[in-house]
């Protein structure tokens, strides 16, 4: 379903931007989608891959957007709202994905009622298995709020949140995916040095993770994670041992304090932001 009047707007073409502009791609006509990132290179790059318009300005993309996606860092969300202030109207609708900005934050550099939506993707959106959380603010209109949901359920699921949230699934699924990177890198360490073939050691650790983590969401209406794991746990066998060194050591108390520390982390950077 393409949007032949919508026009779409995505400050920052880096990693994420990136990936948001090729879903919006698929639901935007590509002359009617605009593009500007401080890095001309990464620019040129866009406009041979996409074939999208390429403008010179942050000011000059408003002007021809009706939708405008924030895909920059937070500490460049400032200068970039200061640059297009004068330029957004009760009609266009901004969407940001830069963490730890609140709406409110984005809303005061606006002397009117502006549509916005806060998004919190994450890094699998780059395989289509992506993580987005999003809320909107009480000015934002359903049609808007949908088409930005519709954006990155291309690319993953979305799950609408209330904003006070944020910080938490920041420290869930937006660095959840270290976690479990890390969790690969030491398995295959370890397989490694217990001398595992090393053309064939992120295969067999990748794909475990990877049919775990299908299991998972596909089996979720009948079985728990803890039902799973005790499927797969045999008294006497080899996962019960695994599982009573993980629970001697109190892996889940590690995994407790690693998370909440994420999550004061990302509260803290919010209240920087803010306050910037």
């Amino acid at each position: 379903m393409k949007f032949v009047n919508k026009k779409v707007g995505i400050i920052g073409c880096g990693n994420m931007g990136e990936v948001i502009l090729d879903s919006v791609i698929s639901t935007v006509e590509q002359k009617n989608i605009f593009c500007y990132d401080i890095d001309k290179n990464k620019l040129d790059e866009v406009k041979k891959n996409y074939k999208v318009n390429i403008v010179k300005s942050n000011s000059e993309l408003t002007k021809n957007s009706d939708v405008i996606i924030l895909a920059v860092k937070p500490q460049k969300i400032k200068d970039v709202l200061e640059e297009i202030k004068t330029l957004v109207n009760s009609k266009k609708l901004i969407i940001s994905i830069a963490a730890g900005v609140k709406i409110k934050f984005i809303e005061k550099f606006f002397n009117k009622k502006i549509q916005v939506v806060r998004t919190m993707p994450n890094l699998p959106l780059k395989v289509c298995c992506g993580v987005t959380a999003i809320c909107k603010n009480n000015f934002c209109s359903k049609k808007n709020y949908n088409f930005a949901k519709m954006i990155f359920l291309k690319k993953g699921i979305v799950v609408e949140v209330k904003e006070k949230m944020m910080s938490l699934i920041t420290a869930i699924s937006g660095s959840g995916p270290a976690y479990i990177f890390y969790i690969s890198e030491i398995m295959q360490k370890i397989s490694t040095v217990l001398e595992l073939n090393r053309e064939i050691v992120a295969d067999v650790v990748n794909y475990t993770i990877l049919g775990a983590a299908k299991m998972l969401v596909d089996q979720k209406k009948n079985f728990s994670a803890e039902e799973l794991k005790n499927k797969v746990t045999s008294k006497g066998g080899t996962t019960e041992q695994a599982l009573k060194v993980f629970y001697s050591n109190n892996l889940e108390k590690i995994f407790e304090e690693a998370i909440k520390k994420a999550y004061f982390r990302a509260e803290e950077l919010s209240k920087i932001v803010s306050k910037s």
